[in-house]
Parts: structure tokens; C-alpha cells; sequence
């Protein structure tokens, strides 16, 4: 299950990820997890068809930060040093959360738990970029 678990994450991240659509990305969303969290373990799947759903024009780009690990961070790190998020995102310590930054001032603009429900998720991805 957990293996099941991690390849729908990928795939999921993977067509968000490959829409093309990154230059016209108005939020950068840093998906926080890691495989010992509780709120990771029984909302990641839900949340990420959810974060699927509501992009389908690409305003949001997902990156994962995953820290379960020191490898894993470490894997995590360049796509985060390349947005330019490595010092903002230091004093964002919780799992199970999204942290949103606007594309282009990469200023912080609010935060999203994946406890959300996927309607309620939408419903705050859609008022957050419209003002972007």
C-alpha cells in the first residue's frame, strides 16, 4: 500500500509538473511531506488529485519537499534552490502542508493543509489566484 501510495504521488505530481504551463505559474506551492506523517500518510493521495484537479490551467506549480529523510531532503533541495525558496522555506518546519509563494515576487502568500477537504481545497486554490 505504501509503495501504491508513493507511485500515485509521482504520478500525480509528475502530469501537474508536466503540463508546461510553469511560465505562466502565478503560485509556487512547496508540498511539505514526509512518509512518517501522520497527516501525510492519510491525506497525500486525496490532497494531490485535489491540487490535480484544481490546476488544469496551470497557475499553481507544485514542487515536493520531502523530508523524510536527509536523502530525501537532499534530493528535494535543487528544485527549491532553483525557485529560489531555500531561505524562505527554512522557518517552515511542519509536514503536511503546502506553502504557497507568489511566482514572481516570491513573497508568501498563505498555506494549505492537505487535511483540507478537496472541496475546500479548490475552493482556496481558486480565491488565491485570482487576485495573482
Amino acid at each position: 500500500m505504501k509503495i501504491f501510495k508513493t507511485l500515485f504521488t509521482t504520478v500525480i505530481l509528475t502530469t501537474v509538473m508536466s503540463t508546461g504551463a510553469f511560465a505562466q505559474s502565478k503560485i509556487i506551492a512547496v508540498v511539505k511531506k514526509a512518509s512518517w506523517c501522520s497527516v501525510c500518510k492519510a491525506n497525500e493521495a486525496r490532497a494531490m488529485a485535489a491540487f490535480t484537479e484544481n490546476n488544469k490551467d496551470g497557475a499553481y506549480q507544485f514542487v515536493i519537499n520531502d523530508i523524510t529523510s536527509s536523502e530525501t531532503a537532499k534530493k528535494s533541495a535543487p528544485e527549491i534552490e532553483k525557485l529560489g525558496l531555500t531561505k524562505l522555506m527554512e522557518p517552515y518546519m511542519a509536514t503536511g502542508v503546502v506553502y504557497l509563494f507568489d511566482a514572481k515576487t516570491k513573497k508568501p502568500i498563505n498555506q494549505l493543509l492537505m487535511s483540507l477537504s478537496s472541496e475546500d481545497i479548490g475552493k482556496a486554490m481558486n480565491y488565491l489566484k485570482k487576485d495573482r
